[in-house]
């Protein structure tokens, strides 16, 4: 295996982006197999005709008639028409990601940190460049992708912005120094879904030392050219296939870190749950035509019509015959087993991802809204899954402000200091439902009690921006 400097000291392009691609240690994901399976208009059931074919309905039966030109009987073949079959596509992946989506990252990660006075001027810079960069809806973008395509990459550049620090400039006056920095961070978020194939360069110990990105883009002629961008942990090159590889720009990004974010899963979250959805659209959308076709009741009549007799609602078929019946052709069970075999697969679709069935059917019956303890019993499974999505996006998150703090000394050079001192954890919140005043009483409770501080009670309650404004407001009144 060779180090990303030998690959980069490689004169012929072609042969380098391969060596950089070799870097991979994981199997590139199949983005159109998993782009059929999130959307549900691209489901097998929609989209195989083979497998799902029109149905061949009868119009007009065989028969014979006699022709007066010809003096014989002739057959008259039967007529058929094919007709579209019911095609039920369902988006359970969607709703599955989406609801795992919401309990690991709909409670934005708590940023614990305690800093000095030397230390608040990048502490702010940090919570406003995630606040500028509307991280809170980036994370489920991430999050949703990573589930759903496998591996998902958060980029980090710089643009220019000279109102991000004047603002910080009225909360903290020596967020500068003598010279107001130009440039702010920003990020820009690298799917599968999103038409980009990632290529992660790892070294012998495991540690990501480069990262690729091949994507395709349209010049104005409207022709198709394959791009190639490599980033290290100084430099970040690109290059362009047209009839063969040319370089495009190479430029110093000026991070001591490397400024890409990956995380990777070997299968999408719903993989497990494949075959059981597909055999649910299958079942619903048979049972479909069966309801188009049989639903309205067929009327069996035995024996030989003597007369009809009454009006409109009286009306009577006399039937004459030792077996002379009259019946409708019903089901006795098949609606029972359909109706089992529908709800143990959505049982078994939801309780194997670990995912609630959140409706409004499967909440109407509970009652007052469950709140606390009551409901992290509901949801302790998800919760318990979102510890274990936890393991890679609490890593994500934290490598991520990480990254930040040292990139907000690179821009300022006044917050270089602090940002080799100051350290910010990343705790993850499972999103459950808030009560305030069931905190209000445990609040009370402690600091009553004297476990807490009226501080400390007043951060658990979390309702209040500037606690210390606040305490002398309270201690005035």
């Amino acid at each position: 295996m060779r180090t990303i400097d030998e690959v980069l000291k490689i004169e012929d392009i072609g042969q380098k982006i391969a060596y950089l691609k070799k870097g991979r240690k994981t199997k590139l994901p199949d983005a159109a197999k998993l782009y059929s399976d999130w959307d549900p208009n691209r489901h097998e059931i929609i989209t195989d005709t083979e497998k799902y074919p029109k149905i061949k309905i009868t119009v007009e039966k065989e028969k014979e008639t006699y022709d007066e030109k010809s003096g014989k009987i002739i057959t008259i073949p039967k007529r058929t028409k094919d007709v579209e079959p019911n095609r039920i596509a369902l988006p359970i992946e969607q709703d599955i990601v989406n609801i795992q989506t919401a309990f690991t990252v709909g409670t934005e990660p708590l940023l614990d940190c305690n800093p000095d006075k030397t230390e608040e001027g990048i502490f702010l810079a940090l919570k406003q460049i995630l606040k500028r960069n509307k991280i809170k809806y980036q994370n489920k973008k991430i999050v949703r992708s990573w589930l759903a395509e496998q591996e998902c990459a958060e980029y980090w550049y710089v643009v220019k912005d000279d109102d991000f620090w004047s603002k910080l400039k009225r909360k903290v006056s020596d967020i500068f120094g003598n010279s107001k920095p130009e440039y702010r961070l920003r990020s820009v978020i690298w799917s599968p879904f999103r038409g980009d194939k990632l290529y992660p360069f790892f070294d012998d110990s495991g540690d990501l030392v480069a990262f690729s990105r091949e994507y395709k883009k349209k010049d104005l002629d409207d022709v198709e050219i394959t791009c190639f961008m490599t980033i290290t942990s100084d430099f970040v090159y690109q290059w362009e296939l047209s009839d063969e590889w040319k370089p495009v720009s190479a430029f110093r990004h000026n991070f001591k870190k490397l400024p890409i974010l990956y995380c990777y899963r070997p299968e999408a979250y719903c993989e497990k749950i494949n075959t059981l959805r597909v055999r649910l659209e299958k079942l619903m959308s048979n049972y479909a035509d069966c309801i188009d076709y049989h639903f309205f009741p067929i009327l069996m009549l035995f024996g030989d019509v003597q007369r009809f007799s009454g009006e409109f609602k009286n009306r009577v078929v006399e039937l004459l015959g030792d077996k002379a019946d009259a019946q409708y052709l019903t089901w006795q069970q098949v609606p029972d087993t359909i109706k089992f075999e529908v709800e143990t697969l959505f049982s078994q679709i939801y309780g194997l991802t670990n995912t609630p069935r959140i409706s409004f059917d499967s909440l109407k019956g509970t009652g007052n809204a469950v709140s606390g303890v009551a409901f992290d019993y509901v949801f302790m499974s998800t919760h318990l899954n979102v510890e274990n999505l936890n393991e890679t996006m609490g890593d994500f998150m934290q490598r991520r402000v990480n990254f930040l703090i040292s990139a907000l000394g690179s821009v300022n050079s006044s917050l270089e200091p602090a940002s080799n001192t100051i350290d910010v954890d990343v705790q993850m919140q499972p999103y459950r439902l808030e009560d305030l005043s069931e905190k209000i009483d445990v609040a009370i409770k402690a600091k009553d009690g004297g476990i807490w501080s009226q501080q400390s009670a007043m951060a658990f309650v979390g309702n209040i921006d500037k606690m210390q404004e606040e305490i002398e407001q309270i201690n005035a009144e």
